[in-house]
């Protein structure tokens, strides 16, 4: 009897986890390797050698993940493609500069001084069901104590239409090996 009654709450706790909400995960559609995507787009690539993704460029601190540059040292947009996804499949996308962002500095935007003045969109939703989660905390709250571990398995994507002023780009929120979120910001 006592092990029906804990079998009964442990499937009942499980149920309940599994009802919790989660971030909404985007479809991403799967492009020929050679497709140039328009800006604000993100595709997958299948079935590619890592030679033929460029020039590694960056390794975000979340783990197992690399951005590969098509074409180092041109200022114009091209091709930028980031590895270590969970179906082994690059993501691409199209972009003059592109740079990896940890949610400890997101966190240090947003929820800092003048953080209510900083655009926000998908992602941003996104990295709130995502924080919850894993850390416990409420709605526009930092993370706390388990930051590191969210540094670890989550990074957000910024993607830049051209080099210098811009008020516009788009951003990726990547979390536990897929894309979690895709939004276009603005500064006006």
């Amino acid at each position: 009897m006592k092990r029906r009654i804990g079998l009964l709450i442990m499937g009942t706790l499980l149920s309940a986890c599994a009802m919790a909400p989660s971030a909404p995960n985007p479809q991403v559609s799967e492009v020929s390797f050679g497709t140039v995507l328009p800006f604000g787009e993100v595709a997958r690539v299948c079935d590619l050698e890592l030679s033929e993704l460029g020039q590694l460029v960056e390794e975000p601190s979340a783990r197992g993940y690399r951005l590969f540059d098509s074409q180092p040292g041109s200022a114009g947009a091209r091709s930028f493609y980031i590895t270590g996804f969970a179906d082994d499949c690059a993501r691409q996308l199209t972009a003059a500069n592109v740079l990896f962002g940890t949610p400890t500095v997101y966190e240090q935007l947003h929820y800092g001084p003048g953080g209510e003045n900083v655009p926000t969109a998908e992602t941003d939703a996104a990295y709130e069901a995502i924080k919850a989660r894993v850390c416990g905390a409420g709605r526009g709250k930092p993370c706390g104590r388990q930051i590191g571990k969210l540094d670890k398995t989550t990074f957000f994507v910024s993607a830049y239409e051209r080099l210098g002023q811009t008020a516009r780009w788009s951003e990726l929120l990547v979390h536990d090996g897929a894309v979690a979120a895709v939004a276009m910001k603005s500064a006006n």
